[in-house]
């Protein structure tokens, strides 16, 4: 079986498939979880299907971009899972979960007035600024997530993020961004002004 999981966006995501048919055997989403659930939801899909942890034999999960603590706790898990059986450990776009499913612009809000960006499964994730880009959204077929005065400058008829991000899609977007299991934040995990404020003490 394949465990898949992202924890990178407000929905975690945790399931099992068949490496062959990539049907899905199991599946959880959690709204608004921690990360601290994955071992719990890996439990309640084992049990469900009457698998154990030996049955996992590969391992997807979403690298990012979006949460800091998510995309770190999500990729320790798989870490953990992965390197104590030696099994194949494949990272993906968090972006490009959503992007298989929706096949629309996926946007998320990266804070500080910035939006982590993807067009599409073909694209490739960015960083923008909001002010930028707000003006050539609209006419746009949307699927975002954030805080509601970010979520104000979508376009009207926007969808919610959390509805496209699943197992199915984290399997999907193995063909068209898969990488190394290792963090996409697209920015420095802290600002520039807090790192150069650092290195002046």
């Amino acid at each position: 079986m394949i465990l898949a999981l992202d924890a990178a966006t407000s929905t975690i995501v945790l399931g099992l498939a068949d490496p062959v048919t990539k049907s899905v055997l199991a599946e959880r989403k959690l709204r608004n979880g921690r990360g601290d659930v994955l071992p719990g939801l890996l439990d309640e899909c084992l049990t469900e299907i009457g698998a154990k942890a030996s049955d996992i034999t590969g391992v997807v999960c979403g690298v990012g971009p979006g949460s800091f603590t998510g995309i770190r706790i999500a990729l320790a898990f798989g870490h953990g899972i992965a390197f104590r059986r030696n099994l194949p450990f494949t990272g993906v776009s968090s972006l490009c979960v959503a992007a298989a499913n929706a096949e629309k612009l996926i946007l998320l809000d990266a804070l500080r007035g910035e939006v982590y960006m993807r067009p599409g499964v073909e694209g490739d994730d960015a960083r923008w600024s909001l002010d930028e880009i707000a003006d050539a959204l609209y006419g746009h077929l949307t699927v975002a997530e954030g805080r509601p005065d970010f979520l104000e400058r979508m376009p009207p008829g926007y969808e919610d993020l959390s509805g496209y991000m699943d197992v199915s899609g984290l399997l999907a977007a193995v063909e068209h961004s898969a990488t190394d299991p290792v963090p996409n934040y697209l920015r420095a995990s802290a600002p520039e002004e807090l790192r150069a404020e650092g290195k002046s003490k």
